[in-house]
């Protein structure tokens, strides 16, 4: 178990800079220095609006980490390059290789996860997990508070958009990157080769990745090992004002799962992601018509789930004795079939127009096999008597998704610019076939949402702006059509439910003078129509084992409020920076209604950095912070009993430097939870990573 970081940061960072020297007089012009200067505001965000605005100008709140962020960060995986924005909680439902994001205290499938603009689906209980490798990122784009109007059904808590690295400046450039994470013995390494020639621009990237069990500050923590590896390849030809492009990539994964409970036993040995996707776009093509995007694409996820559970001396009929084994193995295929295109038109010198239209099919086939082991002891001279029984199970379904939508951008004046949106959806589920009992058929629903947003410039250097917004979230089709196996009971899907919707509101503040950079919101949603599950027994539902199964019902209400801050100080060499969120979540589940819902009343980071250039290091930069969460209550529903969760804050140190010549290589060390403190963060199942360092190395050619 990593007890200490044996050497210190400052020492490993002199040890590099001995082993690389240095350039000596070279201006400071590297990713850490521009980081330094950069006016976070000013960075332009296109997944808003769905056109290019500053973050200043944008009417939603909106986040973005920028390539140089990236760079300088040594997290292995895409959530915890996110866990620092303000809003935003990481969730693992105890799988520490697939983690997910969570929005406003929104569950993470009620946030659309998309990979350059297209939706990464997912029908399962909790939502898309992250199937992408981090090195092959370019930046990530943020929207907190529902998307719905321009980005779907999946959005009512927000929108992620990971947009990937393309290709170079020359023929050939490469990137080699390793990196190593002491908490779990973890190494990733990643190669890409790119370029641009001729009107073409192209990359090919590889990565690979194993981590073992992860070390707490208790021990070592059981079934917390995990793998990935993944392939990407892209190509484009640009000409005239016209570009068409085509995109590949594999990605591949593995977790097991910690249950923390004894003869209970869960498995991830398959989360497998395989796309190709294509795109064209045309600009400048007339005075009133200025930009038509179109991009399909075909994406297949495999996922394989095993489940093993055993029960000892079960007490039947005295004397008689029993012995249970139930072994659970669910092997589920989901092809997406997807296509969007947009429009973008100047009506005149005020109004910015975009109308665009969206396809997708989801098509699932779902074969579970249970095989149940039941050991009866009786008294002697009767024998032991072994039952075995075994059922398997094949569910097909699809879900076809179709909608048209529309945007005008109206500025008023030169200060005042309002949007107006709205979608309509015309969305259709269908159980195929079933083996189960299940009825076939179909169910279908429309809906039109729309949203209304200002921004207001009080000067140059400040504005404020509010929002309102509707959400709209179909089920999936494990809770409309195939339902699901939760700790060994069946959950009945329901033809029946309705779409969850949301209405949410928020103001918002920004500024920035010189150095001093505040974005601030304040939101309130009010969302009802919640998905949850029920006993069949005593209800009015048809279940396949009414006496033993559970089914999907539309009962949960929620109304979340908060307050989020991102601010920074900057004073030439040295950045003080900090985010917050405070927020308060009340949730009504039939006739129960709590506050606690295992939401921590405020969470954030705080810390500073500082830029600097000395004959040893050459261009480096230090970053000490503070991460830290009050502490959170969760009521059961059907128990009532109350789940403590306790606050924590963690010290941490990073230190990097770009060394090299015209310093093409970058070095990053963290060493994170110095005082070895044991938490669990509320929104995650696992102990969290004791005292270790995560350090990497990256080469550009």
């Amino acid at each position: 178990m990593i007890k200490s970081c044996h050497l210190s940061l400052t020492a490993l960072a002199v040890f590099t800079a001995f082993t690389f020297p240095a350039l000596a007089d070279t201006a400071i012009t590297t990713a850490l220095t521009s980081k330094a200067q950069k006016i976070g505001l000013e960075t332009i965000t296109v997944t808003a609006t769905r056109t290019e605005r500053r973050i200043m100008d944008s009417p939603l709140s909106s986040t973005v980490i920028t390539s140089e962020e990236i760079a300088l960060n040594s997290a292995a995986n895409l959530a915890d390059l996110l866990r620092d924005v303000p809003g935003v909680e990481v969730a693992d439902a105890a799988t520490a290789g697939m983690k997910r994001i969570k929005i406003r205290g929104e569950s993470s499938r009620r946030v659309a996860i998309l990979i350059d603009g297209q939706e990464l689906t997912d029908h399962s209980t909790y939502g898309a997990p992250l199937l992408l490798d981090p090195t092959m990122v370019e930046r990530i784009e943020v929207i907190r508070g529902t998307g719905s109007v321009l980005y779907g059904q999946k959005a009512l808590g927000g929108v992620i958009n990971f947009i990937t690295k393309k290709g170079g400046d020359t023929p050939l450039q490469a990137n080699i990157t390793t990196s190593y994470d002491s908490a779990t013995k973890g190494k990733q390494y990643s190669a890409s080769a790119y370029g641009a020639f001729g009107g073409f621009d192209y990359r090919l990237s590889w990565s690979d990745s194993k981590h073992d069990n992860r070390e707490v500050p208790t021990g070592e923590l059981d079934d917390t090992a995990f793998a990935n590896d993944s392939i990407m390849a892209y190509t484009a030809y640009n000409f005239e004002d016209q570009t068409i492009g085509l995109t590949y990539d594999q990605y591949n994964m593995n977790s097991e799962i910690a249950t923390g409970i004894p003869n209970f036993s869960l498995d991830m040995p398959q989360r497998d992601r395989e796309k190709l996707a294509t795109f064209y776009q045309i600009d400048h093509i007339s005075e009133i018509l200025k930009k038509i995007q179109i991009d399909g694409y075909q994406q297949t996820i495999n996922r394989q789930f095993v489940q093993h559970m055993e029960v000892f001396d079960m007490q039947l009929r005295p004397p008689t004795t029993a012995d249970m084994k139930v072994n659970t193995d669910i092997a589920e295929q989901l092809d997406t079939l997807g296509l969007n295109g947009q429009f973008d038109f100047t009506l005149n010198d005020s109004h910015y127009f975009i109308a665009g239209l969206q396809y997708t099919k989801d098509d699932v086939n779902k074969k579970t096999s249970n095989k149940n082991q039941m050991t009866l002891y009786m008294p002697e001279p009767k024998p032991v008597v072994i039952k075995v029984t075994e059922e398997n199970h094949i569910e097909e379904a699809s879900l076809t998704t179709k909608a048209i939508y529309f945007q005008d951008e109206w500025d008023i004046n030169e200060n005042w610019l309002v949007t107006l949106g709205a979608r309509h959806y015309w969305v259709e589920s269908d159980l195929v076939s079933s083996t189960r009992g299940l009825t076939s058929g179909k169910s279908n629903d429309n809906e039109l949402v729309g949203s209304l947003a200002t921004n207001y410039a009080i000067t140059h250097d400040q504005n404020i702006r509010a929002l309102i917004s509707q959400g709209y979230g179909y089920p999936t089709l494990l809770q409309m059509a195939m339902g699901a196996t939760a700790a060994g009971t069946y959950i009945n899907p329901n033809p029946e439910l309705e779409a969850e919707k949301s209405i949410n509101y928020e103001i918002g503040y920004r500024f920035r003078d010189g150095n001093i950079v505040v974005d601030a919101t304040a939101f309130y949603t009010d969302a009802d129509k919640y998905l949850t599950t029920i006993s069949c027994a005593n209800e009015q539902y048809q279940c396949i084992s009414p006496e033993k199964d559970d089914i999907y019902i539309n009962a949960d209400k929620a109304i979340s409020k908060g307050v989020e801050l991102d601010a920074s100080i900057d004073f030439s060499q040295v950045n003080l920076y900090a985010n917050a969120t405070w927020s308060d979540r009340e949730t009504t589940m039939n006739n129960f209604t709590t506050d606690k819902v295992g939401l921590p009343d405020v969470y954030g980071k705080i810390g500073i950095k500082f830029f600097g250039e000395n004959d040893f290091l050459g261009h480096y930069w230090l970053d000490t912070y503070l991460r830290a969460a009050s502490d959170a209550q969760e009521q059961d529903k059907n128990t009532n009993v109350v789940t403590h969760y306790a606050g924590w804050g963690t010290f941490n140190l990073a230190i990097g430097r770009n060394f090299g010549k015209d310093d093409t290589m970058m070095l990053t060390i963290e060493c994170t939870n110095l005082a070895d403190k044991p938490y669990t963060p509320a929104s995650e199942s696992l102990l969290a990573a004791g005292r270790s360092i995560h350090a990497k190395l990256s080469f550009e050619f």
